[in-house]
């Protein structure tokens, strides 16, 4: 073998090494066994344990080239008995070399002497090669038809094309394992993820579809926009590698305290304590009434009182804004007190319930909401401890920046403008976008898409978001909903 030919198979070597696509290994690895041995076909066999399917199939002189593009052989597999030359040369991992098909009585060639009664073509020479992994564990196998020299007449192959074969085999096996090594971790991690969503779904059953939600947007986005004439490209590895990011972006959700996380209203535990105490203070009133203690005239203001304060508690607790007037009227009834049994003075609103009530919008109060927001920050750390490495440490960086904002009023880093990765700009902006529209919400009602639109292109005008990716996603038309979703596009 020359050295321009052992550095060929080098080169191939490290080109092999470098494919992440199966298909596009598998094609490029008969392409070369033909090139370097100067054949006119070859076909290309995975072994699944029992038989050798067809995966790849050549024949220069006839223009076919089928199984490249992932397409279907429409070939029977080849079953693993010796008495086929390729099913011989898998199960005893060796090299067989046929100088003419017709003349040899050995093996059962009824199969290329079928198509060549079908075709007009004639097969003559042949060389099979097992291809061995590291672990001699036969994957496939390398069928090369009709040696040609340089005049274009079919030769035996020489014996130097062996040693060519046996290297390339070696190579491309060990690279195809890799490939199924990889898939398989993958597959593991996808697992994984999956497996932690479902984990935060089943901890806040009203947000159930959130993550599925951001997901289907996220896919849909990159789809449109890789079809766009635009720089802003990802490959199909970045577009996994992204999904992957949504899927795990509130894995710190984790932590929160289930009732920060399920709190439907502003009260939330506290809604039923406060009813009981409203109620206890009425049955009081009726006590001093009967006892005579309490003027029939101040138990009616009482009564009455009591009414106001359940009728106010019930609008408040479940508001979606709370305006000034109703806040003054919950200061006013937080200074309300009455007398227990024991003789002690009591608030009938505590400072906790006062607090909560107070919420202007949302249903957390300041320190829940602080305790909320701790769940970006553990997502980073939970993401720190899995050790992502090479490509996936980008699921890190780009899950742990959603709740940023371009101003520096995000959180956990508080980060601005370039530290923010236009990956995580794009997710923070399908994270606002499905909680805006989302229905499974408990504390909020869905916000119209037009009116979600302007509040991102506010938020954007603000400086929090890239208003760039705003108008993006809304031209892509991934935020529409599904049409089984029972949603519909109100535009």
């Amino acid at each position: 073998m020359n050295d321009k030919k052992i550095q060929r198979i080098l080169n191939l070597g490290i080109a092999f090494s470098k494919e992440r696509s199966k298909e596009k290994l598998l094609d490029r690895i008969l392409e070369a066994a033909m090139d370097l041995t100067g054949c006119d076909g070859g076909t290309l066999y995975i072994n699944n344990g029992t038989e050798l399917e067809f995966n790849i199939m050549i024949t220069r002189s006839k223009g076919v080239h089928q199984g490249s593009e992932g397409d279907a052989i429409n070939m029977p597999p080849v079953p693993l008995v010796r008495s086929n030359v390729c099913a011989l040369s898998a199960l005893e991992r060796r090299l067989i070399n046929i100088p003419d098909v017709y003349e040899c009585s050995e093996y059962d060639f009824s199969g290329p002497k079928q198509y060549d009664a079908m075709t007009g073509y004639h097969t003559k020479s042949l060389l099979v090669v097992p291809m061995e992994d590291d672990k001699e564990n036969v994957i496939g196998v390398v069928e090369l038809i009709n040696a040609m020299d340089a005049d274009g007449n079919v030769i035996p192959f020489p014996q130097m094309d062996e040693q060519i074969l046996h290297s390339l085999g070696s190579q491309a096996a060990i690279c195809l394992v890799n490939i199924s090594y990889s898939h398989q971790i993958q597959h593991m991690l996808n697992s994984f993820v999956q497996v932690m969503t479902t984990a935060i779904d089943a901890r806040t059953p009203y947000n159930a579809n959130h993550t599925k939600t951001m997901v289907r947007y996220a896919g849909r986005f990159i789809d449109w926009l890789n079809a766009q004439p635009l720089s802003w490209k990802f490959s199909e590895e970045d577009k996994q590698i992204f999904l992957m990011s949504a899927w795990l972006h509130d894995i710190g959700k984790l932590v929160i305290p289930q009732e920060i996380m399920d709190k439907p209203s502003r009260l939330g535990a506290n809604e039923e304590r406060l009813h009981a105490r409203l109620e206890r203070i009425g049955l009081l009133t009726q006590i001093e009434e009967l006892s005579g203690t309490l003027a029939p005239e101040k138990c009616k203001s009482r009564y009455e009182r009591l009414a106001e304060a359940k009728a106010l508690v019930q609008e408040v607790n479940t508001a979606g804004y709370l305006t000034d007037d109703y806040r003054d009227r919950v200061k006013e009834l937080a200074r309300e007190t009455y007398r227990e049994t024991d003789g002690s003075v009591c608030p009938w609103v505590t400072p906790e319930e006062r607090d909560q009530l107070l919420v202007r919008k949302g249903t957390l109060t300041t320190a829940e909401r602080k305790e909320m927001q701790k769940h970006a920050a553990m997502t980073e750390r939970m993401l720190t401890q899995m050790n992502l490495e090479g490509s996936y440490s980008k699921i890190l960086l780009w899950a742990s920046q959603h709740h940023e904002r371009l101003d520096g009023s995000g959180y956990p880093r508080g980060l601005t403008g370039d530290q923010i990765s236009m990956e995580s700009r794009l997710l923070m902006i399908i994270d606002i976008y499905e909680a805006l529209t989302a229905r499974d919400r408990k504390y909020k009602g869905a916000i119209q898409i037009d009116d979600s639109f302007a509040i991102l292109y506010r938020m954007a005008d603000r400086g929090e978001l890239d208003r760039n990716i705003v108008e993006l996603f809304e031209e892509s038309g991934a935020w529409k909903p599904l049409p089984e979703s029972g949603q519909t596009d109100e535009r």
